[in-house]
Parts: C-alpha cells; sequence; structure tokens
C-alpha cells in the first residue's frame, strides 16, 4: 500500500494560509471605501485577531498562560509583525503596489537562507534556481517595476521583507514550545496595542461609518486570523522554508480574485508569470518529496 506522503497536510495548511491572507486586502478595501484609514484598519484586524483566537482557546480549553521563553519569542514575533506592516504599507506611498509586492516576497529567499545557514535546511542548488524562478513569475504576474523606483520606497519594502522573516524566525521558535493559537493570541495582542498607542499618538482613528465597512473589517481580521494560524500550524508537518515558499501563491490568488469579483483583466505575461510560479513551487516540494522505504 502506498504511504501518504506525511507533508501533505502542511501544504494544505499553508496553502489554507495563504487564502485567507489573499481575501484580506479585499475586506480592507471595504473598510477604506467606508470611511476608515490603514492606521485604523491594521489596528483593528489584530484587535479582532486577538478576539477571535481568545475565543477559539476558551472554547478548545487551551491555556493562555505560556512559559517565558514562548512568551518572549510570541512578543518578539508580534513586534517584528508591527515592523513588517509598516514597512509594508510605507512602501507603497512611494512606489507602485506590484513592486512591494515583489520586494516584499523576496522574503521566502532570506528565510531558505537564514535555514540554511542555521543548518536547519539545506539549501541545495536546485533549490535554489527554483526559489528564483518562483521570485521571477511573480515579478511576471504581478506586472513589473517602474523605470527609476523611489529610494525610501525601495527601502521600506525591503525592511518589510527582512522583518517578516524575522516573524517566521521567531514565530518557528515559538511554535516549538506552544501551539499555534497561544503564540497567535499574544502576537496580535502586542501587535494591536503597539499600533493602538501610534494610531492615538497620531489622532488618526477612523472608524468604518456603516455596515458594510464593518463587515469589511471582519473579514480582514478573520482573513488575518485564519491566517496566522494555518501557517503557523504548518510549521507541524512541513519546514517554515517550505511554507514559506508555498505562501507565494498568495499574491497569485489576490490577482485571481481581482479577476473574478472585480473583473480585472490580465495580460498574457501575467498569465505566463502565474504559470512559473506554480510550476517552480511544485517543482520545489518534489524535490524534497520523501524516498519510498521499502
Amino acid at each position: 500500500m502506498r504511504a501518504v506522503d506525511p507533508r501533505l497536510p502542511g501544504i494544505g495548511l499553508a496553502l489554507l494560509s495563504a487564502t485567507a491572507f489573499a481575501i484580506t486586502p479585499t475586506g480592507a478595501k471595504l473598510a477604506f471605501e467606508d470611511g476608515s484609514n490603514t492606521l485604523t484598519v491594521v489596528t483593528l484586524r489584530a484587535a479582532i485577531g486577538a478576539a477571535l483566537t481568545a475565543m477559539l482557546m476558551a472554547a478548545t480549553g487551551t491555556r493562555f498562560r505560556l512559559g517565558s521563553r514562548a512568551l518572549r519569542l510570541s512578543l518578539l514575533t508580534g513586534l517584528a509583525s508591527v515592523v513588517a506592516s509598516y514597512g509594508f504599507i510605507g512602501s507603497v506611498a512611494f512606489i507602485p503596489v506590484s513592486l512591494a509586492v515583489v520586494i516584499f516576497f523576496t522574503h521566502p529567499l532570506f528565510v531558505a537562507a537564514l535555514w540554511h545557514w542555521q543548518g536547519r535546511e539545506r539549501l541545495t542548488r536546485r533549490k535554489l534556481l527554483l526559489a528564483l524562478a518562483a521570485f521571477a513569475g511573480l515579478a511576471l504576474a504581478v506586472g513589473g517595476v517602474p523605470a527609476v523606483p523611489h529610494p525610501a520606497g525601495l527601502a521600506l519594502a525591503a525592511l518589510a521583507a527582512v522583518t517578516l522573516t524575522a516573524v517566521i524566525h521567531y514565530g518557528a521558535r515559538a511554535r516549538e514550545e506552544a501551539t499555534s493559537t497561544q503564540v497567535n493570541l499574544y502576537l496580535n495582542l502586542v501587535s494591536a496595542a503597539v499600533l493602538a498607542a501610534a494610531t492615538t499618538a497620531l489622532g488618526a482613528w477612523a472608524l468604518p461609518r456603516g455596515v458594510t465597512g464593518w463587515l469589511g473589517l471582519g473579514v480582514a481580521g478573520l482573513g488575518v486570523t485564519v491566517g496566522l494560524l494555518a501557517f503557523l500550524a504548518a510549521f507541524r508537518f512541513i519546514s517554515p522554508v517550505r511554507a514559506t515558499m508555498v505562501s507565494n501563491v498568495e499574491p497569485l490568488l489576490g490577482i485571481l480574485f481581482a479577476v473574478a469579483i472585480l473583473g480585472e483583466w490580465l495580460q498574457p505575461v501575467q498569465w505566463a508569470g502565474i504559470a512559473v510560479v506554480l510550476a517552480a513551487l511544485i517543482a520545489f516540494e518534489w524535490v524534497g518529496k520523501p524516498k519510498p522505504t521499502g
């Protein structure tokens, strides 16, 4: 009888995470169109994430108390998440979203390099080439880059990529000593607290005016909650390197949602980019497929 690949649950969780994160911008856009702003949305998104996770933990009987090391790592994950969010959001004030996405999604390469350097997962030449192919395909899928990008936008997007690598690094270490729900709770709590302080200090609170905006805010909060929980849970079955590589489908799903829901059109080169990303990700997983025994 053929054995089931033990990585399949992890790949499924990583895909669920990417799908949830891809839906989040649609919810945020509804809130923006109903009078809210970026700082308010990301603050309340984290607060909703913390509330939903706390309810899930209470319903499942998961303890709230963590050991000091797990708590410290979870809080570091949350702080890095705040910086990553600020870097990405700030970058789009200077450069197109497409370029910000391309730079932001260099983080799978950073994660792979970090794990290789730490001796946790070897980055072979074939894996590196496939990771670069996925990155190149993503650049094609989101529509290329401008000729003369703004330095501040480049720096902020790079900051987001580097600090997201830290989010994954600290989150994976915290996950070794705590459940995904516990890590997610404290990650969101520290994110909400820091962002709320910043929003208050800047006088930037702008709540949605109607039901549609609040519904969008709820969708954004739910998307982040499910996305983070699924991503952290995937580490039980696959390495953070592989989970992060699978996350490359997130912007592709966002593009496809825009095509299906908003009626946007894609150029042939963008479809080609999507095909390259998917082919590279499938090949990357195939390279690491366990060899059958006996």
